[in-house]
């Protein structure tokens, strides 16, 4: 930790503050490096509205912040705009590490680092897969895999989510291979996998969350929703963005919009994953979504689509949980169904969160940075 205090701390580089499950835990990392006596500066490149207001309240009184400016209607804009945002905030700040919270925001931070400089030291935290979407073409895929290398190269470190994926990486990108590295998200705290909520009887409750873009495929979920046995369950989708008159409307198509609510952003998911019986996921790829961890945390049996590397292996050897593909509704539908019939007496899932820890991710990630600064000349 004294490199890394002594050299200038931690510049964390982040889009905004929105109501992702990224920016979360950037936030949680920022909170704990601030906590353990590390200078840490968020660098914004835009401010987020509500959402920013509400994320940013939770921030420790060590981290300061600073931001690009309003939002420009456009990301890359404002992408391009980061790049001179972020040299001002080195030269103003003089970091010892650059510290790009998600994968969106890798290009832009190794952009604004000195052409040929070994300082500050960059580091990048994976957040999406690195393979492109299924909906991509040939070309966006070709284009994607040589950008990541030139990305790649750049960087110092990058840390993935899961060992998965880091083996992934090290088999496509062979020659960086030793640059990919392993450390658990900040997902879950002691408070939260000591708990252990009673459930509500009743008709059985269907929560997911996250926001209202094609990636989350919520679209996928309604129509699965609509093909379940179980008529008097409901269904609560947490968040909000620009798909929300589409969903609205296919909820009310479909005959199912008096059982599914729609309550927007709230920073309170723990509330409505205590009084669920299944957490479903839809999207088409995630990272590692942090509400998985949450939801497992509560003891909260999961249905969810393949959507990240390890999701098979965390989840289908617990008979209370599915993974299922992609963009398929009645297969969807058949796995909360299974899930339902078995959601009344779960195995623990508390252990499957436990690497996940707070305070333990936030040790290694300190660890790891601390260990990169010490082998850098000052």
């Amino acid at each position: 930790m004294n490199a890394l205090a002594d050299r200038g701390g931690i510049l964390m580089t982040m889009h905004g503050l929105s109501q992702g499950g990224g920016d979360r835990v950037a936030v949680i990392l920022a909170n704990g490096f601030a906590a353990a006596g590390i200078p840490t500066h968020l660098a914004l490149l835009r401010d987020s509205g509500t959402a920013d207001k509400e994320l940013g309240k939770l921030l420790h009184p060590g981290v300061t912040t600073s931001s690009a400016g309003p939002p420009l209607g456009s990301r890359l804009r404002e992408l391009r705009r980061g790049v001179g945002f972020i040299r001002r905030e080195l030269a103003a700040h003089r970091p010892a590490v650059v510290f790009a919270s998600s994968s969106n925001m890798a290009f832009v931070t190794a952009r604004a680092r000195p052409s040929g400089a070994n300082w500050p030291k960059l580091v990048l935290k994976l957040t999406v897969p690195v393979a492109a979407p299924p909906d991509r073409g040939a070309f966006r895929r070709f284009y994607r895999r040589n950008l990541f290398a030139w990305i790649f190269k750049r960087y110092d470190i990058a840390l993935t989510l899961t060992d998965a994926e880091r083996d992934w990486l090290a088999e496509r990108y062979s020659t960086l291979a030793g640059r990919f590295q392993t450390v658990p998200n900040a997902y879950v705290d002691d408070a939260m996998l000591g708990q252990s909520p009673t459930r509500p009887t009743g008709p059985p409750r269907l929560v997911t969350a996250g926001r209202m873009v094609k990636q989350k495929r919520h679209d996928i979920l309604l129509r699965a929703f609509a093909l379940i046995a179980r008529k008097d369950a409901r269904l609560t989708i947490l968040g909000d963005g620009p798909w929300r008159g589409e969903l609205e409307q296919l909820a009310k198509s479909l005959g199912i919009a008096d059982r599914v609510d729609m309550p927007g952003y709230t920073a309170d998911v723990l509330s409505e994953l205590h009084r669920s019986d299944l957490f479903v996921l839809s999207s088409d790829y995630e990272g590692l979504p942090a509400v998985v961890l949450e939801a497992l945390a509560c003891n909260l049996p999961v249905a969810t689509t393949d959507n990240f590397l390890g999701a098979r292996e965390m989840l289908e050897p617990e008979p209370s949980c599915a993974v299922v593909p992609i963009q398929d509704p009645a297969t969807l539908a058949g796995a909360i169904d299974r899930c339902l019939e078995r959601s009344g007496d779960p195995r623990d899932l508390r252990a499957i969160a436990e690497p996940y820890r707070i305070d333990a991710s936030i040790a290694a990630h300190i660890a790891v940075l601390n260990a990169l600064v010490e082998r850098s000349p000052v």
